[in-house]
């Protein structure tokens, strides 16, 4: 077994096609059934059925096995090269979200002054998913992002730094400020100004008011808050 034909193998297991495989890798179609047939002598067992060339081609038991453990050791490869290739560079990659990073990068910033460490590190603004998908290719170390719900992975480490709720900025005149605690149900046609759709404020808000039935009436879309806080006096 070698990563080569597991590479093939993958590719041909997700594809279902020899031609779409073959030029894929740049190799031809008999590489890629050599490769096949190399993993099903090794393993003494059929990995892939198929009744003719134009016949949908079929994962046995044993192929689904097979993908799934190779997918897991080519990410694990891969990684091996790209952590002993970075190794030797002496720096810390550090991900943050917009909204995480407004947050959490000063902080780490000066904590890396202090300790004389500023030139050892590089960071670099994304949103969540660019984020994961860049840890789990080996291009950062480590990331600070914010999720609605914490963050469940079988293949990284997750670590909860903080949890902050949901707040409504409103203006100290508005009824809404002589209440503790807001319900969705007091957000009913009330005009909001919002965070912008897929930011994690947004997605907050539109769950709270999901669960109650209550849609929020969005007065207007804003990249951040100093909209609001530079027009009233709020609390």
């Amino acid at each position: 077994m070698n990563e080569r034909d597991l590479k093939y193998f993958c590719h041909l297991v997700e594809t279902g096609n020899y031609t779409a495989t073959s030029k894929q890798f740049g190799v031809t179609q008999p590489a890629i059934s050599a490769a096949v047939k190399r993993l099903e002598t090794q393993y003494g067992t059929t990995l892939l059925t198929q009744f003719n060339h134009r016949a949908k081609l079929v994962v046995t038991p044993a192929g689904q096995v097979l993908y799934v453990k190779a997918r897991k050791i080519i990410r694990e490869i891969s990684q091996v090269e790209l952590e002993v290739k970075h190794a030797n560079e002496r720096q810390v990659r550090l991900g943050f979200s917009n909204v995480a990073g407004g947050i959490w990068l000063p902080r780490m910033i000066e904590r890396f002054v202090k300790n004389n460490l500023l030139d050892q590190i590089t960071t670099t603004v994304a949103d969540s998913e660019k984020l994961l998908d860049d840890l789990r290719n080996g291009k950062l170390d480590a990331a600070v992002f914010s999720t609605i719900q914490p963050e469940q992975s079988a293949d990284l480490q997750v670590t909860q730094l903080e949890t902050r709720q949901l707040s409504l900025l409103v203006n100290v005149n508005h009824p809404l400020s002589k209440l503790r605690e807001i319900s969705p149900k007091d957000l009913k046609e009330v005009p909001l100004i919002a965070r912008y759709k897929k930011t994690i404020p947004r997605m907050a808000l539109d769950q709270f008011c999901f669960y109650r039935n209550v849609k929020p009436t969005i007065l207007y879309e804003a990249a951040t808050n100093q909209l609001v806080e530079a027009w009233w006096p709020v609390t």
